[in-house]
């Protein structure tokens, strides 16, 4: 009996690393909008946007997502794949192996953002092939489902503290 495959595939795993970057894009947006937003304070009339950066979120959610898809499947995918592979030759759990990898890929963020930006990319890149490795069928609905919470958990957290120092 024919059917889909209920395991782990490659699309699978690039689907869900895509998401999972992308729904830390949006928790790393609401923490850094917290805290440039707790130490600025507006001119008086600034209305705080732009019409015309209003007219271009689409598109760079768009952009945004495409940039997830390409870092996927050029960092994200060999490190889970690769943490894997070495997990089963050498010992140990994909994911120690898979946290090394994470950590020599993120230097590339090391000359644009220095300790900060090796870190950040580090932990993206990990948690990422945490979920890649791991994907089969229904996680991605499940990811989608419970990123999307966090997502908003975060801004609505950033807000809350946005409200209380006012």
């Amino acid at each position: 009996m024919s059917g889909p495959e209920r395991g782990r595939t490659h699309a699978r795993m690039l689907r869900v690393s895509t998401l999972a970057l992308c729904l830390e894009g949006g928790v790393g947006l609401a923490a850094l909008m917290t805290v440039g937003l707790s130490g600025e304070t507006p001119a008086p009339g600034d209305e705080g946007y732009e019409p015309l950066g209003l007219l271009l979120l689409p598109f760079a959610a768009v952009l945004g997502v495409l940039l997830a898809f390409a870092v996927s499947a050029v960092l994200v995918m060999p490190v889970a794949l690769l943490g894997g592979d070495l997990a089963r030759r050498y010992g140990g759990g994909p994911g120690r192996w898979q946290l090394g990898l994470s950590a020599v890929a993120g230097m590339l963020l090391q000359p644009l953002g220095g300790l900060w930006g090796w870190l950040a990319g580090t932990v993206a890149l990990f948690v990422a092939a945490l979920f890649a490795s791991r994907a089969k069928q229904g996680h991605f609905v499940a990811l989608l489902l419970w990123g999307t919470v966090a997502v908003v958990a975060a801004f609505t957290a950033g807000a809350a503290i946005l409200y209380v120092q006012d």
